[in-house]
């Protein structure tokens, strides 16, 4: 059982190693040569390793069936797969980005959180696994918009801790998944921006709204917070619109005494949709989205 556990931090720290060396050659390459090495890698993870490729295009095929044909959706599963891959990347190089941050990403409507922070109360922010979603918190905070972000730790603790080095040093905050919600209320309590993913399965836990035609259990977690703290939702999404560039799309959700935790869920589950229909290659299609059935479904 030792030597297991031992063989198990080396091959950590192995990953961690290779990731830094990785993170350092990609830093100083020309950026339009590193994307196209990780378009050509994440085109060829698709095509010949195909890991997850049945369950991208079966989740595909079920969202855009009717509207897309069977190339197209190939199409925009292979796409799927590069933007993961910039995704990836952009979180190991992203300190790149830092001096000229706001030049690459268009905060145009960022006003929408703005007026919510200015009125001296926490907000949430909902985002999902779209565009260039390690992006959004070191855009927010080069706005002056900080948050404390509730996220999952990596089972390989090296790598955990770099990524968590580089989240937080663009001066957000870290809340680990799973830690006493007493942390997220007193963020809140704190009038901070508390940022949350709500785009996975969340299994039995989840309330169930419909997402692309089909019901999706949808974590419940920020619709409680905003109904019993009173505090407004604002999706927050970063649309990758070239090389390096990004646009932040921001929507608040409207809520009011008749809404339900179901109802606060649906409201932004839909709008994340409507955004996603308009780019799904910029989607993560390889989650099981669509695991967990609602009760009394066989």
């Amino acid at each position: 059982m030792k030597k297991k556990s031992i063989s198990k931090r080396i091959t950590y720290y192995i990953e961690y190693i290779c990731l830094k060396l990785i993170g350092a050659v990609f830093s100083v390459l020309p950026l339009n040569m590193v994307y196209f090495i990780v378009k050509m890698l994440g085109l060829f993870t698709f095509h010949v390793f195909g890991m997850r490729r049945k369950v991208t295009i079966e989740n595909l095929t079920n969202s855009f069936g009717d509207e897309y044909s069977e190339k197209q959706i190939r199409t925009i599963a292979a796409d799927s797969y590069v933007n993961i891959g910039i995704t990836f990347l952009e979180m190991l190089i992203v300190q790149r980005f830092e001096a000229r941050m706001l030049e690459r990403v268009n905060m145009a409507d960022s006003h929408i959180l703005r007026r919510n922070i200015d009125k001296g109360r926490g907000v949430i922010v909902v985002s999902c696994h779209f565009g260039s979603w390690e992006i959004v918190g070191a855009a927010l905070s080069a706005a002056d918009m900080p948050m404390t972000v509730v996220v999952k730790k990596l089972s390989n603790p090296y790598v955990d801790r770099m990524i968590y080095d580089r989240r937080t040093g663009f001066g957000n905050k870290i809340i680990n998944h799973g830690a006493s919600v007493k942390h997220i209320v007193a963020a809140l309590k704190n009038k901070e921006i508390v940022g949350l993913i709500s785009d996975q399965d969340a299994g039995g836990e989840g309330v169930f709204v419909d997402f692309f035609g089909r019901k999706a259990s949808t974590p419940r977690g920020a619709a409680q917070l905003a109904l019993k703290f009173n505090v407004p939702i604002v999706v927050v999404m970063t649309l990758r619109t070239g090389n390096g560039r990004y646009k932040g799309v921001f929507k608040e959700i409207d809520v009011d005494g008749n809404d339900t935790v179901e109802t606060v869920t649906r409201k932004y589950t839909a709008y994340i949709e409507d955004v996603i229909r308009e780019h799904p290659e910029q989607y993560f299609w390889m989650h099981r989205r669509w695991k967990t059935e609602p009760p009394g479904v066989k």
